[in-house]
């Protein structure tokens, strides 16, 4: 489904070119269910940016079922997030002044007048559709977050990003979430996410280790032991 090769990003600083991300060949195939670790700074987020478009790469090409998005000018690009792929931000970013259900469905509506009935269904899915009248202020940090996987799925997506979207939450409510997160890629959906957590990892399928530029660890998780694997297998790198 997603293909990468060589990707490098550098940024040019007062002082010259940072090298972030050199040279990474990486495949993802449908259904898989990926966790990015690694240390801070390490570049985690901007590697999830690069192939999910948010960044363009220096170099390198990502092809998403054989189509270079790499190359995709702005209008393609606008076309691609809205129907092939979505993301969910450490950060919720919905909008104060609309609804739950407005802030869900307000990208549809583009192109579906039944936009409220899909956003309804997810909400019923995700079990929060006691919250769709109320506005962003008025709900949990964990009801918001929910809000915003029913948001990246209203267009259903190929493809879901997710950058340490469980950051802002406590334990408890972050199980939740990973836990509609986990029925979603049991229902089909590809994922990959960055986390710090080994707790929020170990809900993955799939282990990826980011260091000195590149990937060092791609590793199947276990169904058994998950916990240890990750502390393992994770630890020299952090």
């Amino acid at each position: 489904m997603l293909k990468i090769k060589n990707l490098s990003k550098n940024y040019e600083v007062s002082y010259g070119t940072i090298n972030v991300l050199d040279d990474i060949n990486l495949e993802v195939t449908n259904g898989d269910f990926v966790m990015i670790m690694g240390e801070s700074g390490s570049g985690k987020s901007t590697f999830i940016n690069c192939i999910s478009t948010l960044l363009k790469p220096s170099s390198g090409n990502i092809f998403l079922n054989d189509k270079d998005i790499s190359t995709l000018k702005n209008k393609d690009l606008e076309k691609l997030r809205l129907h092939e792929i979505s993301y969910i931000f450490q950060e919720n970013y919905m909008v104060d002044g609309l609804t739950i259900l407005e802030n869900i469905i307000v990208a549809r509506l583009q192109y579906d007048e039944n936009a409220k009935d899909k956003a309804i269904a997810l909400l019923d899915k995700l079990n929060i559709s006691n919250i769709k009248d109320k506005y962003p202020h008025q709900v949990s940090g964990g009801e918001r977050q929910r809000a915003a996987i029913a948001r990246a799925l209203i267009n259903d997506p190929k493809i879901l990003f997710a950058d340490e979207p469980t950051a802002s939450l406590n334990p408890k409510t972050a199980e939740i979430l990973m836990l509609e997160l986990q029925k979603l890629n049991d229902e089909g959906f590809t994922i990959i996410m960055v986390t710090h957590s080994i707790s929020v990892a170990s809900f993955g399928k799939r282990l990826l280790v980011l260091s000195d530029k590149q990937f060092k660890v791609d590793m199947k998780i276990p169904v058994e032991n998950k916990h240890d694997f990750i502390v393992d297998t994770v630890g020299p790198y952090l």
